[in-house]
């Protein structure tokens, strides 16, 4: 499909109208892979510039946007709410300028559209290169009053609660946060943003997670730990059970880098009672159980994780990622137990999950290589050395089978 197949062009009789949202500052660099792709694409475009000084208000005006000047005030959530008020379509999607869309993917949300009636469009946010994945509220009708953002960091779209949440399969990549130093940038900036917002101050379960959150990623531990624990206990968890489940994680991962691994463990084991039934809470007690030696007690949770599923999209845990580490650790545990076909289970659903990582195919290697199987330990190996020619283990040992068998 091309783009030419794509485009919007002049609105038709009927067919609901979908605009462009984005706020930029500085964002010279990042519009021509989020704005100028989509700009042609769409029924309209407003940008909020909150103070640029490059050409990034230049650029997006180049390819029909329009630009409208707001003063920034440290507030996001005004920004945003200030270009929606300028918006005339029916429908908008909102993205940062760090953000891009497959003209695909907006071909999905356009066909939703068709539809009509009250809803929001969820799609998958990707961030890049981490992989983690979250869901996000995309596109909205343009409701002015009605559905609007609210926060001045970490803003959440409100809406009437008789919107239908309807889930598509389309993903946004998000890579603001790939340069470690742009990421402790923005860091620090949002810190600010939420130790002085009036919600914070308040106790508010939401902005006290995200305090602690923002914290942990700034490496601040003691900090991260006391809002953390301010968080775990706030009123207005239980309308956030999987925030306050990754909180939970936060909390005793904070704690185990402070180097307490007793209170790691007893946070870890709260929110495993607490919430037996959630998979991410029980890979990450199988793994802090693993990391302090003690892999039998580590096995039964990351079974659990496994067959649960070790993702939550509502704060960016992609299951395939902690699946695949639960199974790989798994078959850690089951070959050093000696109790190799578990392990090779395991370890064949590690390269399952991640068919692209030389780490399972060696590990059967090693499997197959301690029952007996010597063939089958070459092709696992040839797998693994296709993927990773330098892999130093896999090289050593194809030489040692070459070596057994010319003995």
């Amino acid at each position: 499909m091309t783009a030419a197949s794509l485009s919007s062009g002049p609105p038709s009789a009927g067919r609901p109208t979908l605009g462009l949202a984005m706020i930029i500052r500085n964002e010279a660099a990042n519009l021509p892979r989020s704005l100028a792709p989509l700009a042609p694409l769409v029924d309209e475009a407003v940008v909020v510039d909150t103070g640029s000084t490059d050409k990034g208000p230049d650029l997006a005006r180049s390819w029909g946007a329009r630009v409208l000047d707001f003063p920034w005030a440290g507030d996001f959530a005004a920004a945003r709410n200030f270009g929606l008020a300028a918006a005339a379509a029916d429908f908008i999607l909102w993205l940062d300028a760090d953000n891009s869309l497959a003209p695909e993917g907006l071909a999905e949300f356009r066909g939703h559209l068709a539809a009509g009636g009250d809803f929001i469009l969820w799609a998958t946010e990707v961030v890049v290169p981490q992989g983690d994945k979250l869901w996000q509220k995309r596109v909205f009708p343009n409701r002015p009053g009605q559905v609007y953002f609210q926060g001045r960091v970490h803003e959440q779209l409100i809406h009437p609660e008789g919107f239908a949440a309807v889930a598509t399969g389309v993903e946004i990549r998000h890579w603001g946060y790939a340069e470690a130093a742009t990421a402790r940038q923005k860091g620090e900036r949002n810190l600010e943003l939420l130790l002085n917002a009036p919600e914070t101050r308040a106790g508010d379960f939401y902005w006290l997670y995200q305090t602690g959150r923002t914290l942990f990623n700034l490496r601040r531990f003691s900090e991260a730990r006391a809002w953390l624990s301010r968080a775990s206990a706030a009123p207005g968890r239980a309308d956030n059970p999987s925030l306050w489940s990754h909180g939970r994680i936060l909390l005793s991962q904070a704690l185990a880098r402070l180097g307490r691994p007793g209170e790691a463990e007893e946070a870890a084991r709260l929110l495993a009672t607490e919430r037996p039934d959630y998979g991410p809470g029980r890979y990450h007690l199988g793994r802090l159980l693993y990391e302090a030696g003690r892999a039998e007690e580590a096995a039964p949770h990351l079974e659990a994780s496994l067959s649960l599923g070790s993702g939550d999209k509502a704060w960016g845990a992609d299951r395939e990622k902690y699946d695949y580490q639960a199974a790989f650790l798994l078959g850690r545990i089951w070959a050093g137990c000696g109790r190799l076909a578990p392990a090779r289970r395991a370890f064949d659903l590690a390269r399952r999950l991640k068919p692209g990582h030389p780490e399972p195919p060696f590990a059967l290697a090693e499997t197959a290589l301690a029952q007996g199987r010597p063939a089958e330990a070459r092709e696992h190996l040839k797998e693994a050395l296709s993927l990773a020619p330098g892999h130093r283990r896999a090289r050593e040992l194809f030489a040692r089978l070459d070596q057994g068998a010319r003995a």
